[in-house]
């Protein structure tokens, strides 16, 4: 399976999707394909947050003005995950003492910094 979709195989897969819808995400920032050789490229995760997109648009009549925040806060949200991710990865490489000095003050036990 590829990992790269042409805009006519992203727009057959998204029920709702049209051209001009397409163009209209991608005018408002919310959408953005990869430039290749052989044209724009949707990802898979372009996929599913179109179909996000043309469902808080269909179902939930949420204005563009709206959706564009609401993109912006997924986004942020997603980037604050990508850290905590790298934090957990840099603590789980510490030794145990210094996991468990960790836990405590997670846990607030009161003890000074």
């Amino acid at each position: 399976m590829t990992d790269a979709y042409a805009p006519a195989q992203v727009i057959e897969s998204v029920a709702s999707l049209t051209a001009d819808r397409l163009a209209h995400f991608e005018r408002l920032q919310i959408v953005t394909p990869m430039i290749t050789a052989d044209g724009p490229r949707y990802r898979m995760l372009d996929i599913r947050r179109i179909t996000l997109l043309c469902e808080l648009t269909d179902d939930f009549e949420v204005n563009e003005d709206a959706l564009v925040i609401i993109m912006s806060l997924l986004d942020q949200l997603h980037g604050a995950q990508g850290r905590l991710d790298q934090v957990m990865q840099a603590i789980g490489a510490e030794p145990s003492e210094i996991k468990e000095r960790l836990l405590q003050r997670l846990q607030g036990d009161g003890t000074a910094p």
